[in-house]
């Protein structure tokens, strides 16, 4: 009996210790949006905030310094959609996230998850997904779920500003989260 154990215990292991994120397991999967801005790009944009005597973008930069891993993936094709949410939802418990704001406007809903940082106004990760977005239509696309992954030492207070910038469905949630914390 303990051999078979062991053997259920082995083979397990490498499943529970080396999960796939979902943003490796989608990243060219034709009906995925994907974008990843790795840490080098950060360092490169921080270079270019010495550069700038503009208030607003050197807020923007400060912002974006803070930042160590910044992934998107959008979809409209309703398995992967149902992959996301149940990576979102093992994920949450495994990062212990908070969930911080939800949102629900018709069909469309934004949730959005945080694990604390140094502060009240800091998070070391901040998770959205927007699900049920059927009619709504960027850049030629549709999309019907929509998933952040932002880590860094992120201002709260910051970050809404950078997804509207950016455009990103559900940025005006995200905006209005960090403005309730």
């Amino acid at each position: 009996m303990k051999k078979v154990i062991l053997i259920i215990l082995i083979a397990v292991m490498p499943l529970v210790g080396f999960s796939q994120s979902i943003f490796d397991k989608y990243e060219n999967h034709d009906e995925v949006a994907f974008v990843s801005i790795s840490p080098k790009m950060f360092k490169l944009l921080s270079g270019i905030s010495a550069e700038s005597d503009d208030p607003e973008a050197q807020a923007f930069f400060d912002l974006v310094n803070s930042i160590t891993s910044f992934k998107v993936i959008t979809t409209e094709d309703g398995p992967i959609a149902k992959d996301i949410q149940g990576w979102v939802s093992s994920h949450l418990r495994s990062a212990s996230l908070d969930e911080l704001m939800r949102v629900r406007e018709g069909d469309s809903n934004v949730r959005i998850y945080v694990q604390e940082g140094k502060d009240e106004h800091h998070v070391k990760e901040l998770l959205m997904i927007v699900t049920g977005m059927k009619d709504v239509n960027v850049n030629g696309k549709n999309f019907e779920t929509v998933l952040l992954s932002l880590t860094g030492n992120i201002d709260l207070r910051k970050i809404g500003e950078l997804t509207d910038k950016m455009d990103i469905p559900g940025g005006k949630q995200l905006k209005k989260a960090s403005k309730n914390r």
